[in-house]
């Protein structure tokens, strides 16, 4: 029943009701299209949006639709965008349910972007030491702000800079009160904002130099700990590559010889030694000469002592162990005549048995 009723009223209904009250509202350079909102009991309303430049107007004869407002459920459109030159613009907007449309819309007058209203702008003031920082929100790429500062109890004397970006740095001197106002202002279009109110801040130099300080010493802190900890990772590294492409190879020992202490002995120290006296004899001269005889025990003794000594001195190697040294001299220059002797008894023809008998008589 009620989906009957909706089809015979879309039947008996051949538009909607247009919007109404359709104009721009341009504040700051930013230009929203508003209108009032269509009132159709179904509900379900939808709006689009169309403009016409001047080059449209008047050569083209056509409109231009704007997607961003193509069916859209609001009741304006910013259409910043689309206004891009100084010219004189046209804007409509139409009512759409379903497959119904109302008539356009169009603005009571035509709309330039040169008739955009500036705003009181809102300035920040940001002190550290003898430096300021400004901040104007509404500054934007056609809008810029013009910034009027004084001594406090010195208004006679204002100064202006301009701004075009944020932030922006003012360096001012040092335990001064300075008092700031911000304007807006288009280049061009000789259109200005009502100015700020005034924002007084003092410049402290102590603020300043403590801050540099401690920023100064925090990098060169860091700075030094970064160069100590390189010098000793490349130190680290250094060190390995060195025991790994050249390793460490112990040299022998060699002694220098400008270092060794001599023992030198004094001329007194010589004069105090004990030494014995030994007679040499010369190799002509016959031993028995120059001594006695020994007897039998003794030679068998002086025998006994010279196989000793020389078993221990074959045998440890050491002179050292001598027992009878000058017994065993004379037994070798004995000996030694023996054999003369024996060996000319021998060449004469002597009988072998008459010999030892002789020498054992000796």
């Amino acid at each position: 029943m009620l989906l009957h009723c909706h089809e015979q009223y879309l039947m008996g209904l051949e538009r909607l009701p247009k919007p109404k009250n359709v104009f721009v509202n341009s504040t700051n350079m930013r230009h929203i299209l508003r209108w009032s909102p269509v009132r159709f009991p179904l509900g379900g309303i939808t709006y689009s949006v169309q403009f016409q430049g001047e080059f449209e107007r008047h050569h083209k004869k056509t409109w231009v639709v704007i997607s961003e407002c193509s069916r859209i459920t609001e009741t304006w459109c910013d259409v910043t965008a689309d206004i891009s030159s100084d010219v004189d613009y046209d804007l409509k907007v139409r009512s759409q349910f379903e497959n119904i449309t109302s008539k356009w819309a169009n603005l009571s007058k035509l709309f330039n972007r040169r008739e955009s209203n500036l705003r009181t702008p809102r300035l920040t003031v940001n002190v550290r030491g003898g430096s300021l920082t400004l901040d104007v929100s509404e500054i934007s790429k056609n809008i810029h702000a013009r910034i009027y500062y004084w001594e406090k109890g010195a208004e006679q004397q204002i100064l202006n800079i301009s701004m075009d970006h944020n932030p922006f740095n003012v360096n001012l001197r040092s335990g001064i009160t300075y008092c700031f106002q911000a304007q807006l202002y288009i280049s061009g279009y000789n259109k200005s904002s009502y100015p700020s109110d005034p924002i007084c801040e003092t410049v402290n130099k102590d603020a300043t130099s403590n801050e540099i300080v401690s920023v100064v010493t925090t990098v060169l802190l860091l700075g030094a700990s970064i160069l100590v900890v390189s010098l000793f990772l490349t130190w680290k590294l250094c060190c390995r590559v060195q025991s790994a492409w050249f390793p460490k190879v112990s040299a022998p020992y060699v002694p220098n010889f400008d270092t060794l202490q001599v023992d030198t002995t004094r001329e007194e120290d010589r004069r105090k030694e004990f030494c014995d006296a030994v007679q040499v004899l010369p190799q002509s001269e016959p031993l028995l000469s120059q001594c006695q005889p020994l007897t039998r025990e003794e030679r068998s003794n002086c025998k006994t002592d010279i196989e000793s000594w020389t078993i221990n001195s074959g045998m440890s190697g050491n002179v050292s162990q001598l027992q009878c040294p000058m017994a065993i001299q004379y037994w070798k220059e004995y000996q030694s005549q023996q054999n003369s002797e024996f060996s000319k008894l021998t060449k004469n023809g002597t009988d072998t048995t008459q010999i030892f008998e002789e020498f054992n008589k000796r």
